[in-house]
C-alpha cells in the first residue's frame, strides 16, 4: 500500500553520530532528515537546482539558529554514479552556503579512536575563519 507520508530514512548510523554530538556538544542542536530546500536558498546555478529542489541531509548541525554542517552518512551505493553526482551537488550547494558538509561511509565513526572521531568533526562544528591572516594583518599594521 502506498502511503503520502513520506517515509522516514533514518540509518542508525546518523542516530549514534547526532547522540554523540548531542552528548559532546550541548550548544548545538540536530535535526534529522532535512530537505535542503529548508536549508538553503534557490541557487542560481542550474545544475545544483535539482538536488536543492528533491534532496535533503542526513543530520544538520546549528547554532544560534545558523546551519553550521551537514552530515551525510551511507554504504556502498555511494559509489554509483547516480547517488555520487547527487552526493557532488549536495556539497557543492554546501559549499555554495558557506556551510560545511561530512560525506563519510558508515562505520567510520567506529572505525576510528575517540580523539580522531572528535577531531573531525570538530573541523566541520568549529572552523577557523581566516585565523592566521587576521592575526598577520594586526601584527603587520601594528609595526
Amino acid at each position: 500500500m502506498e502511503t503520502t507520508v513520506p517515509r522516514e530514512i533514518i540509518t542508525e548510523e546518523i542516530r549514534k553520530i547526532e547522540g554523540y554530538l548531542n552528548a559532546t556538544w550541548p550548544q548545538f542542536t540536530t535535526r534529522k532528515e532535512v530537505r535542503l530546500r529548508e536549508l538553503f536558498p534557490e541557487p542560481e546555478n542550474a545544475g545544483l537546482r535539482h538536488i536543492w529542489k528533491y534532496g535533503s541531509a542526513d543530520l544538520v548541525v546549528s547554532k544560534d539558529g545558523k546551519t553550521i554542517c551537514i552530515i551525510e552518512a551511507g554504504g556502498a551505493h555511494h559509489w554509483e554514479d547516480k547517488q555520487s553526482m547527487n552526493d557532488r551537488r549536495k556539497w557543492k550547494l554546501c559549499e555554495v552556503n558557506g556551510v560545511g558538509c561530512l560525506m563519510m561511509m558508515n562505520g567510520l565513526m567506529d572505525a576510528l579512536s575517540k580523539r580522531k572521531w572528535r577531531s573531525l568533526l570538530g573541523r566541520y562544528l568549529f572552523p577557523k575563519a581566516q585565523v592566521g591572516s587576521d592575526a598577520r594583518d594586526a601584527s603587520t599594521s601594528s609595526a
